[in-house]
Parts: structure tokens; sequence; C-alpha cells
């Protein structure tokens, strides 16, 4: 898969994949972020695949991506479900500390 290295190699579409997994496994979104924008800005300045090889490496970059978009779509939902469970016990929490600081006061 011997290619000349040209503006973007397939190696580095291959860095790319590396790196969104690398970094969205680590949940370091703003890491994910910052490669996925260079990834647009080198896609727009390649334009179209001019090899076999270029067009193989393309693929594989975008089923990593969309794992990539699963992983975030889902850490986003745990967030979501959490901040959910958060909410539903502030009014416990709060009943609980008042009962607790007035349970105080008349103990005194």
């Amino acid at each position: 898969m011997s290619e000349p290295v040209g503006p973007t190699s397939t190696n580095q579409w291959h860095q790319f994949e590396v790196a969104l997994l690398k970094y969205a496994q680590l949940k370091d979104w703003q890491k994910v972020e910052k490669v996925n924008e260079l990834m647009m800005l080198a896609l727009s300045a390649q334009g179209k695949p001019k090899t076999q090889h270029q067009l193989l490496a393309r693929r594989s970059l975008a089923k990593v991506h969309q794992k990539v978009i699963g992983i975030a779509t889902a850490e986003k939902q745990a967030i979501a479900t959490e901040m959910k469970q958060f909410h539903a016990q502030q009014d416990g929490l709060a009943a609980y500390e008042l009962t607790n600081i007035s349970g105080n006061v008349y103990d005194k």
C-alpha cells in the first residue's frame, strides 16, 4: 500500500482515525472537536480521492467517525440521565436538610 506522500496520505487519514478514537475513549470532547475540525479542513482541501487507497482510507475514516459519533451520543445520553436523576433527588435532599435543621432546633 505504498503511496507517494501527497497533500493527505492514507497514513494521515489513519492518524485522524487513531486520534478521534483515542480522545473519544478518554472522553476528551474538546480534543475530539479539534481533531474533527482539522479532519474536515483536510477533507475539504484534498477534494475527491484520487486513488483506490485514498478511497479505502476515507471509507475507514468515515466508519471510525461514525463510531465516535455513537460514543459521543451515548455519553450525552448518560449525562442527561444523570442530570434527570440529580434533579429528581433535589427535592428529597432539600426536604431532608430542612427536616434535619428543624430537628436540630427542637433538640436544643
